[in-house]
């Protein structure tokens, strides 16, 4: 009996340690399988971990350089530009399509299926191979409704959300879909008055709030911060009735009027572009007439991450360049002189940040600035003009840095083009030190319609960026020249200059090492000058504590 009760006992111990290991193997893939499964140069995202991306911020990023992943073909009938395009060095482009009329805004669903908003007609949907050959076709017709059609778009859950100049509208929408949308629901109203031509847009972030701008076209002395708004709302729990844009939500920032489409980077942070008004304006103190003024104040690429806030207008300016005794530099802040009294210092005003919080960049006058998108460094590539990239993907250093659409406008040569800004990895921040690479821009100056007119901005799975020009009613891609021996390359690169590294000793190293070698040893020197540097105290130890023992 104690025999069977000891072999119970046995078993069971050995069963329980058995299930425990099972347990803690089962528990791995969520903690230390991920540690031991990761690999250099990457990032693993989603819920299961499971899609892998290239680190922009390692030292050596992963990159998909093979040359089967390369969409490196063209469409079987390629259009050709209706202007000539001046494209940065190491990169080409194509046109996707100039079928779809004044494409404004654009965005990439999760199937790498482009969705085109278009001012007059409505959306489609632009269904493609890696090649470029594209398949169009309207999914939502302008005239279903009784207001101007809006250029606002996004894409959250499993709904499509779209603007008019008046109203939001809701539509069910999966990924990749090619047919008609259908069952759409109003879920806002009064966005703007009833006599407005303004087209909101609505930009969602990764937690289901929307923001949407208010902005105003015509300055005049009556305006102030509260007329030019960004505010946002709960998507996640959308009331019955829907929202009214006068009275319900949050007002996140003042003083913006955003110009064109809002952005996020991979924080989540929203930004957005302000543009002067057409309206003239002088400074005759600082010796500025109109035609000066126009040209000496910057647009402002804004981040909008300080809730509550006034990011200036209508009462302050950013200086750009000005050639003027009383010049602060770039990014200066001047009072606008519509809104100056000699009873307040306006200038004094603008200048405090905490009645006005000055743009993340100045942008270069009358560029019409009209989106900012930031890459998120899929399919990113690694190279320069020597080596050709990794990939056809946007260069790794990019990654959550913004791409600027500058619409410009007819009869003037600035903007028309696409730029990339330079940041500051470490603080993410730009760097007004460095001027914007143009990426994309009109050869010949813009003197009569139709021009390059840059609008909306996206990326694919492939890191090639997406340029709508709504006046030549195209859809460009830009990507970068590949080569196959480009990764080998930068490998061998990096190995001589590491071999170069190692064989260069530091000065003084060598004569270190000399001395050391050189330096005589004598083993019985060092143990008499060890025993001889050692105190001799035993026998004082011995008579104390025979002292200490009477005393006890």
């Amino acid at each position: 009996m104690r025999k069977q009760y000891v072999y119970l006992i046995t078993f069971s111990l050995v069963f329980n340690v058995g299930l425990t290991k099972r347990l803690i193997k089962a528990s791995i893939p969520n903690s230390n399988q991920q540690a031991l499964g990761n690999v250099q140069g990457a990032l693993r995202l989603g819920r299961t971990n499971q899609d892998l991306v290239p680190d922009a911020s390692s030292d050596h990023p992963l990159v998909l350089s093979n040359l089967e992943d390369q969409p490196l073909c063209h469409p079987d009938q390629p259009a050709s530009p209706v202007k000539n395009l001046k494209v940065l060095p190491g990169y080409e482009y194509f046109v996707l399509t100039n079928q779809i009329t004044g494409p404004k805004k654009i965005i990439m669903d999760k199937a790498n299926h482009l969705l085109v908003v278009s001012a007059n007609k409505g959306i489609y949907s632009v269904r493609m191979d890696k090649c470029g050959n594209a398949n169009l076709q309207q999914i939502l017709d302008a005239d279903l409704f009784d207001e101007p059609f809006g250029n606002g778009l996004a894409l959250y859950k499993q709904y499509l959300y779209m603007t008019t100049s008046k109203s939001m509208y809701r539509f069910p929408y999966s990924d990749g879909q090619h047919s008609p949308l259908t069952s759409g629901v109003k879920i806002m109203s009064n966005i703007y008055s009833a006599s407005s031509i303004e087209t909101p847009d609505v930009a969602i972030d990764m937690f289901g709030y929307a923001y949407i701008p208010r902005t105003v076209n015509e300055l005049h002395d009556r305006l102030d911060p509260s007329h030019a708004t960004i505010k946002r709302f709960d998507f996640r729990f959308i009331p019955e009735n829907g929202y009214d844009f006068e009275v319900d939500g949050q007002v996140f920032s003042v003083g913006t009027n955003t110009r064109g489409l809002l952005g996020f980077d991979a924080q989540a942070n929203l930004w957005g572009i302000s543009g002067l008004l057409s309206t003239s304006f002088q400074r005759q103190d600082m010796g500025l007439d109109e035609e000066q003024s126009s040209s000496v104040f910057a647009e402002e690429l804004n981040k909008y991450n300080e809730p509550a806030k006034s990011y200036g207008f209508p009462y302050c300016l950013t200086e750009h360049s000005m050639a003027s005794k009383v010049a602060k530099g770039l990014g200066g802040q001047w009072g606008h002189p519509m809104f100056m009294n000699s009873s307040f210092s306006l200038d004094d005003y603008c200048q405090d940040p905490s009645n006005n919080i000055p743009p993340a960049a100045p942008l270069a006058p009358n560029e019409y600035a009209s989106s900012v998108h930031f890459y998120t460094g899929t399919f990113c590539s690694m190279g320069d003009l020597s080596t050709a990239g990794t990939s056809v993907g946007l260069p790794c250093n990019w990654t959550n840095t913004p791409v600027v659409a500058n619409h410009g406008l007819e009869g003037r040569q600035a903007g028309h083009s696409v730029v990339h800004l330079p940041f500051d990895d470490l603080n993410h921040k730009p760097r007004w030190d460095k001027q914007p690479e143009i990426l994309l821009e009109q050869s010949e100056p813009c003197l009569q319609s139709p021009c390059f007119s840059p609008f909306g901005l996206a990326h694919d799975d492939y890191g090639r960026l997406y340029v709508s020009s709504d006046e030549t009613n195209e859809v460009i891609v830009f990507r970068r020249t590949y080569s196959e021996m480009a990764a080998q390359t930068l490998t061998n690169m990096m190995e001589q200059t590491k071999d170069t590294a190692e064989n260069i000793q530091p000065e003084g190293k060598d004569e270190k090492v000399d001395k050391e070698k050189d330096k005589p040893v004598n083993k019985e020197e060092d143990q008499v000058a060890n025993k001889d540097s050692k105190p001799e105290h035993k026998e004082e130890d011995k008579v104390e504590n025979k002292d200490e023992q009477r005393r006890q």
